[in-house]
């Protein structure tokens, strides 16, 4: 139990900093300008369950299109963790997630962009994709231990989607109290954070790879 309670608390913590819902909250907010406070309630209940349905579903899915493609787990997890450091690095150096352009385009017919800008890729773009691969347990899913594993994993990202939901449901409200400098320094933060995940998430895959030799 204290094994899978860790690897619930180690997704959660490799999904919140690239999905980075204090820094992408005053981009939804900004993107949302023009609907109504009860339509960006909705979105932001729509983005979280969809959050957490695509992730889950590349979980599950996830591992046994690597198998298919001859793509080992340990190879997924070291390019998972370098782009994971490509991406703090960028956050850190405090380098736009988004143009101002694509800001733009995406504001037109927000309510049927839920999914597609909004949640992918928008809040669940190519880093989230390549940790969640790199999260997906070694084994066979239908054996017990494993299936455990997965539902480990699972709920990591259920609480990474929570997280979503919040800081976008309530962003208004939460970035006039954290005030500029207060949603900065979460930002670097959570930089710092991803940074050291994603060397973690290497070195896990380079030892994996090296029990194979």
């Amino acid at each position: 139990m204290p094994g899978l309670l860790y690897l619930t608390f180690f997704t959660f913590l490799a999904l919140f900093p690239i999905l980075n819902p204090p820094a992408m909250a005053p981009v939804f907010l900004q993107l949302t300008g023009q609907v109504t406070e009860q339509e960006r309630n909705r979105l932001s209940r729509l983005i979280g369950t969809y959050t957490f349905i695509f992730l889950t579903a590349l979980l599950f899915l996830g591992g046994w299109t690597l198998k298919l493609l001859g793509i080992s787990i340990p190879v997924i997890s070291v390019a998972g963790g370098l782009l994971l450091f490509h991406s703090a690095w960028h956050m850190l150096n405090k380098d736009p997630r988004m143009s101002d352009s694509e800001k733009e385009e995406i504001k037109n017919c927000m309510m049927d962009k839920a999914f597609f800008p909004l949640t992918l890729p928008v809040t669940a773009g190519p880093g989230t994709i390549a940790v969640t691969l790199s999260l997906v347990p070694p084994g066979n899913v239908l054996d017990p231990p494993v299936l455990l594993q997965y539902a480990a994993v699972a709920a990591g990202i259920a609480m990474a989607a929570l997280t979503v939901f919040i800081f976008y449901r309530f962003s208004g409200a939460v970035i006039r109290k954290m005030g500029p400098t207060g949603a900065a320094t979460v930002s670097q933060i959570s930089a710092f954070v991803l940074l050291a995940i994603g060397v973690q998430i290497v070195w896990n895959g380079i030892r994996m790879l090296v029990k194979t030799l």
